[in-house]
């Protein structure tokens, strides 16, 4: 498995209901900077839980009928999903032990 899945609105609901158990969806944009600073922890985090969390990543540009769906108005944002029930939501620039925090939550 992938460690993070970058999905369009196409590709979303499959790749969603692929891995319902537990779920990061992170919400971001190309020219967002707060997206591209944690773009490295991200990464970091889903090599970490690798096939104990699926990382969907969505580009809110292109997938903004998504983003609405999720009640996502700003980037970057991050929904944790935990069997197919959203369980938090977070927005903005965080540390690695705050997302851990709420990843280890959905396991």
């Amino acid at each position: 498995m992938d460690t993070k899945l970058t999905v369009t609105k196409a590709s979303f609901e499959a790749a969603y209901k692929k891995f319902e158990r537990a779920e990061m969806v992170e919400f971001a944009a190309s020219w967002c900077p707060h997206c591209h600073h944690m773009q490295a922890l991200i990464d970091k985090l889903a090599k970490d839980y690798q096939d104990k969390i699926a990382f969907l990543v969505i580009d809110v540009e292109q997938a903004p009928a998504v983003a609405r769906k999720f009640g996502v108005s700003g980037v970057p944002s991050f929904v944790f999903v935990k069997e197919g029930q959203i369980v938090h939501r977070m927005a903005g620039v965080f540390s690695e032990a705050d997302l851990r925090k709420h990843l280890d939550s959905l396991l």
